[in-house]
């Protein structure tokens, strides 16, 4: 008789579970049955894939997330850059317009207008008698190398302050200074040793001439001095200016490359995050039909559980039970018990 009962109630114990998936594969039709598995391997495996499809969802969320933070700290660079451009390109500007106004500084050349010292007679085209002396020529020499010494000062005084402006901020190393010692020729008349007054007209054009020819040599001299101190100095200010605006566009190439390589990034990034938003909304949709018939799932396992153990206790209390198979009974109930806890939870038991 025991033995009956114990061939019994091991073929019975496991027909809970057995009972519970013929209700789910018949109320979710969908459900792949080609398994070879036993019941209780068939929901572990269903349990396990749902705790593992849980961590994949945590981990597209995580990777979303992760994507966004990157696309977000890389918005804030290319900020940065789009702003360094702006400078840089108004850097180059500056630097054009400080080349342009470098070309602009010129040294014109004196006029020496050695006739205005003297009173002519516009009849006779000739200077009056009483300026045809030697201390009028010497007077006239003297004042209008006086002229062409200030006119040359006022120019590079002038000059000087449009290259320190220039030079201050855009090429401070860039230095120079001007040198104001030029070697004039000295007056040397051919006539006029004796008295002041020129008596013959043609000694007087003569020294005239003298005093004319080494107005215009000085005056030459004296351009040149300067102009070329002026050349040389605009020479290392323009290849320091274009030192320095070549390397304000190389870096403004760089800083626009690697914008425009950014945005390309954030594109491409803004895809993959839309792609992977998508594949999050069906994954955690597909999840939530899976928990709902893992649900339904639990459900009948406990109303099948509960159908066995009640049939069992009913003979487990039964009065006229043996105790050799009240013993058994309740063995099997302990025993489907932990096998309920370990499918269905611990938290339901």
């Amino acid at each position: 008789m025991c033995n009956d009962l114990l061939a019994r109630l091991e073929e019975e114990k496991g027909q809970w579970l057995h009972k519970a998936m013929d209700r789910f594969k018949e109320e979710f039709t969908c459900f792949d049955d080609k398994t070879v598995l036993t019941p209780e391997n068939q929901i572990m495996k269903m349990k396990s894939i749902h705790r593992q499809n849980n961590l994949d969802l945590d981990r597209m969320e995580k990777e979303i997330k992760l994507i966004k933070d990157n696309i977000e700290e890389e918005e804030q660079v290319y900020q940065h850059l789009t702003k360094a451009v702006q400078y840089l390109q108004e850097d180059i500007i500056h630097y054009e317009g400080l080349l342009s106004e470098l070309a602009t500084i010129q040294l014109e050349k004196f006029n020496c207008l050695l006739h205005t010292k003297f009173e002519f007679d516009l009849k006779k085209d000739q200077v009056v008698f009483k300026d045809r002396k030697t201390t009028r020529l010497i007077e006239g020499f003297n004042e209008v190398e006086s002229e062409m010494a200030e006119f040359y000062r006022k120019q590079l005084d002038d000059n000087e302050r449009k290259l320190a402006r220039i030079f201050r901020d855009a090429a401070p190393e860039t230095s120079y200074v001007f040198q104001s010692n030029p070697q004039a020729s000295s007056l040397s008349l051919k006539h006029g040793r004796g008295l002041d007054q020129y008596i013959v007209l043609k000694n007087f054009e003569e020294d005239y001439r003298i005093v004319a020819n080494t107005l215009d040599e000085n005056n030459m001299l004296v351009y040149e001095y300067y102009i070329n101190q002026l050349n040389h100095v605009k020479q290392i200010g323009k290849r320091d200016l274009l030192q320095q605006s070549a390397a304000k566009k190389e870096q403004h190439q760089l800083a626009s490359e690697k914008a425009a390589e950014l945005q390309e990034q954030k594109r491409q990034k803004e895809l993959s995050l839309a792609a992977l938003e998508e594949q999050l909304t069906r994954a955690i949709w597909e999840q939530n039909q899976e928990l709902e018939r893992l649900q339904k799932l639990d459900e009948f396992l406990k109303e099948e559980f509960v159908e066995a153990v009640s049939k069992w206790q009913v003979k487990l209390f039964g009065e006229q039970t043996p105790e050799v198979e009240r013993w058994l009974y309740h063995q099997y109930s302990q025993l489907i018990l932990k096998q309920a806890e370990r499918i269905i939870g611990n938290e339901h038991f």
